[in-house]
């Protein structure tokens, strides 16, 4: 019992820390320059418009999790969601947001862990391949408004990559082969057993063209409204792009963020954005202000997450309490 105590205080401790922390290792001279300057009417609608977007990415993760037998609600989905942006502040974004998914659901769901592990999975796959399809199209209908052939080859190289690693992954004859040189390798062949099983979830979930259907045309929304959040960022600054611009950069951006090189993607972020604007004629101050502002929702939804961790934690600890508290007769 004191084992289980002591797991629930760290996790109390932990909560509060890195809410700390949070704040400490953010560029808060940086951030607070650009909200200075920024309208705030514009900054809320754009902040609406963010929570929208968590809100269709929650949908298509839900939609995965239904479809591999847990019963889990919508609300616990779009919880567990926000905690994952709270663990990205601390880690590279990709790893922070899927790890705190899978380690959060997993701990309440009847489910196997490689069953969640797979929902995680293919969300994060879809959410990739939406990202690319959109910038392929923002690159077709902005064809006029884009001369740089590096954006081109980037984007149509990570479609091509993207859906052509799809196609290879889920070739079970493929992926036998590959299986058996894997799983001659010492160690990993240690792990056959759990890859298997999560192949296996993986494979019947992407085995649902219906479910895959409708998970593309909600991970297309949430890439539009998270990129209309983008667009009131740079409004609420005064910045004027044409609008074409950043549905073709932004999903680029968001693949380079996704590099697990520093933390929440930070330094990544802000360079792809003076990267991509500077040659539209925006300055680098003025990109980098864009970025920090934008990050500044993913930051007030982390933050969010972390309070609901920490209010979890607290509950369950005080729950845990009451249970000992009371003596039998």
């Amino acid at each position: 019992m004191k084992k289980q105590y002591t797991g629930i205080l760290i996790r109390v401790a932990l909560s509060v820390v890195l809410l700390v922390l949070l704040f400490a290792i953010i560029d808060r001279d940086a951030l607070f320059l650009a909200l200075a300057k920024v309208d705030v009417t514009t900054y809320l609608i754009g902040l609406v418009v963010f929570f929208g977007a968590v809100s269709f990415w929650t949908l298509r993760w839900y939609l995965f999790i239904r479809a591999s037998g847990d019963r889990s609600s919508y609300g616990r989905a779009y919880m567990t969601l926000l905690i994952g942006f709270f663990y990205s502040m601390f880690l590279p974004t990709i790893v922070g947001n899927d790890v705190g998914r899978m380690y959060e659901l997993g701990r309440e769901s009847d489910n196997k862990k490689t069953t969640v592990v797979s929902t995680v999975l293919l969300d994060r796959v879809v959410g990739l391949i939406s990202l690319a399809l959109m910038a392929l199209l923002a690159l077709l209908v902005g064809s006029d408004l884009n001369n740089q052939s590096n954006i081109t080859l980037t984007v149509v190289g990570v479609v091509v990559a993207l859906v052509g690693g799809w196609l290879i992954f889920f070739n079970r004859r493929f992926m036998e082969w590959v299986f058996g040189l894997l799983f001659r390798l010492p160690l990993v062949n240690r792990l056959e057993d759990t890859i298997r099983e999560l192949y296996e979830a993986l494979f019947l979930l992407h085995n649902q063209p219906r479910l895959l259907l409708t998970t593309g045309l909600v991970s297309l929304l949430n890439n539009i409204t998270e990129t209309l959040a983008v667009v009131f960022a740079a409004q609420a600054l005064g910045v004027t792009v044409n609008p074409v611009y950043f549905f073709l950069f932004m999903p680029v951006i968001w693949i380079v963020t996704l590099i697990p090189i520093s933390i929440s993607g930070l330094g990544l972020r802000e360079g792809a954005f003076a990267f991509f604007l500077g040659p539209l004629g925006v300055s680098s101050g003025d990109a980098v202000a864009i970025s920090l502002l934008f990050y500044s929702y993913s930051v007030i939804v982390g933050v969010l997450g972390g309070v609901i961790l920490l209010r979890g934690s607290v509950l369950e600890y005080s729950h845990k309490v009451s249970e000992n508290s009371v003596t039998p007769g």
